[in-house]
């Protein structure tokens, strides 16, 4: 028996990038809890996380590897995301319940990002936070991104669909850190709960798209990211 094809490098990196973005939003939540303030636990929390992330990662990658070489498909290799033409109903089924949820994920990542954009500029010069700005920036740049994918999976046409399940992750994320810092609690709460709902949809609809082979790691990724982004700021 041959060795099992290797994953995608870009697969790879989004494991690696999603490890990451989780630990560094746990110990950022935990040091807040402990008494730093924002400033103080931004950096040394990503230096934490970026290690902690990077061993959970290489831990996992382990497993992966290990399982796939006794024979169990976990991940499956590489598959042709088919065209509009081509899906099959299951598969079209999938993308018509992925759209609306990431259209949705969408509209409230533009707003809240103008929101946060009109306060940052609001805000006298000597007060305005960076984190607010960040988070204004980056809610309307994958406003504006998954609002044409959701456009484009209402057409059938999913290639490249596999960066959204990140694009996702990491939208709850940094929204856990708006949460964290009361920046607008409730919508952000909304946005938390659209995305992780959205990063499911849209990780099954890969996952049927690749022939439903091996386990969904992606939805149980994007759930456990959007869990702690909503929990941790909320409980710790």
């Amino acid at each position: 028996m041959g060795h099992p094809p290797a994953p995608p490098l870009s697969r790879v990196l989004s494991w690696l990038v999603g490890c990451v973005v989780v630990a560094w939003l746990v110990v950022y939540n935990v040091m807040r809890i402990t008494g730093s303030n924002p400033s103080d636990a931004a950096l040394p929390s990503l230096g934490i996380g970026v290690v902690v992330g990077a061993v959970v990662f290489a831990v996992g990658l382990v497993a992966v590897r290990r399982l796939a070489a006794a024979g169990r498909v976990v991940t499956p290799g590489p598959v042709e995301i088919p065209g509009p033409a081509q899906l099959e109903p299951a598969q079209r089924d999938a993308l018509n319940l992925a759209w609306p949820a990431l259209g949705a994920m969408a509209l409230v990542a533009l707003g809240l990002g103008a929101y946060l954009g009109l306060d940052w500029l609001g805000t006298d010069s000597d007060a305005r936070a960076t984190t607010t700005l960040i988070l204004a920036v980056w809610n309307v740049l994958v406003g504006l991104w998954l609002g044409d994918e959701a456009l484009r999976l209402r057409r059938g046409e999913a290639d490249g669909i596999e960066s959204i399940v990140l694009g996702c992750g990491l939208t709850a994320v940094l929204a856990g850190v708006g949460l964290s810092r009361d920046l607008a609690g409730p919508a952000q709460m909304v946005l938390i709960v659209l995305a992780g709902a959205a990063g499911l949809l849209v990780a099954l609809a890969v996952w049927r798209l690749r022939g439903a082979r091996g386990v969904p790691v992606g939805a149980v990724g994007v759930v456990v990211a959007a869990a702690l982004s909503l929990i941790l700021p909320l409980v710790l």
